[in-house]
């Protein structure tokens, strides 16, 4: 499976992402890029929730949404209005929501 297409809009900060986290220049994510500590758990405004394991996310701030990257089922991109958002790793946690 894969690669797959880097979502529209994305682009920019999918290459800055890489450059920040591998010091490198590319505009394609590589196995390496899916940290396997890490998942990313999506709780939205209905009490529902999503799940990913093997996960990062970028968040877009000027359009108001988020992409949730995986290495094998794909790249998904949410609605920031009203989404909780908590990265997890295997000994520490970051937040992020309202």
């Amino acid at each position: 499976m894969g690669p797959w297409p880097i979502p529209q809009g994305f682009e920019q900060l999918v290459r800055d992402h890489i450059r920040r986290t591998r010091g490198e220049d590319r505009d394609h994510l590589s196995a390496y890029d899916f940290p396997q500590d890490h998942s990313v758990r999506l709780g939205f405004p209905d009490g529902s929730f999503a799940y990913f394991e093997h996960a990062f996310f970028i968040e877009d701030p000027t359009r108001q949404l988020v992409a949730v990257f995986r290495e094998h089922c794909g790249y998904h991109v949410f609605s920031r209005v009203a989404l909780s958002i908590v990265s997890l790793r295997a000994n520490a946690s970051r937040r992020s929501g309202r």
